[in-house]
């Protein structure tokens, strides 16, 4: 479980000020985080997974105060998907993206790679393995940074607007890979106004004018 406490994040060049007294985001289950544009949706996204640090209030993770967590040590337990996945992919081919963060943590080449296969085989993306990573569609580059996530050991995304872009067969695909994942325990916290995300859970929180105001 992720959670914030008394938080309060002002940005640096003033005007917009978040606030958060209490929420969680417990694992196995799919927050919708709902609201208007720019009431702070993605702000709490990016307080979530460590991008943005309060100024007040803390960041839990599994009870832990990870508040001044380095954000490495965030990212092995919380992934972040932008609404524009190309911004997240940095090497040359789809096999050489889910291996590269592995490599550079001195982890078992072996290990690593079996681990890639079993993902892109989990996501469908086994026959774009040597693929450039610039030639993928906007589905695809999505599965793929989901599955980079999980090859760091993340077991909670956090999803700002993931369904733009999508027709409706990848939207289908994102659906149900969200459901699986949540069925093996993983939490998600996904911001969107996609109604047919509805579906996949009644737990929805509404952010409104900076704050935080209600849990459904």
């Amino acid at each position: 479980m992720i959670a914030l406490s008394h938080v309060v994040y002002s940005y640096p060049k003033g005007g917009f000020v978040f606030s958060c007294d209490e929420a969680e985001f417990p694992a196995g289950e799919v927050t919708l985080l709902t609201g208007p544009n720019g009431s702070g949706k993605t702000t709490l996204c990016r307080l979530l997974c460590g991008v943005l640090r309060p100024d007040k209030g803390y960041l839990l993770i599994d009870g832990e105060d990870a508040t001044a967590w380095p954000l490495g040590r965030i990212g092995a337990h919380v992934g972040y998907l932008l609404q524009e996945p190309s911004r997240q992919l940095f090497r040359p081919s789809v096999f050489e993206e889910l291996t590269f963060v592995p490599e550079l943590l001195g982890r078992d080449p072996q290990e690593t790679a079996a681990k890639a296969e079993a993902l892109l085989a989990e996501f469908g993306l086994t026959r774009l393995k040597d693929r450039s990573t610039l030639t993928l569609s906007r589905g695809e580059k999505q599965r793929l940074a989901l599955a980079a996530l999980l090859m760091g050991g993340a077991g909670f995304f956090i999803l700002d607007e993931p369904t733009t872009g999508l027709d409706t067969d990848n939207r289908r695909i994102l659906y149900d890979k969200i459901d699986e994942l949540r069925e093996k325990g993983a939490g998600f916290a996904i911001a969107s106004h996609d109604r047919d995300l509805l579906a996949l859970s009644p737990r929805r929180l509404r952010v409104t004018e900076g704050r935080v105001v209600r849990e459904d």
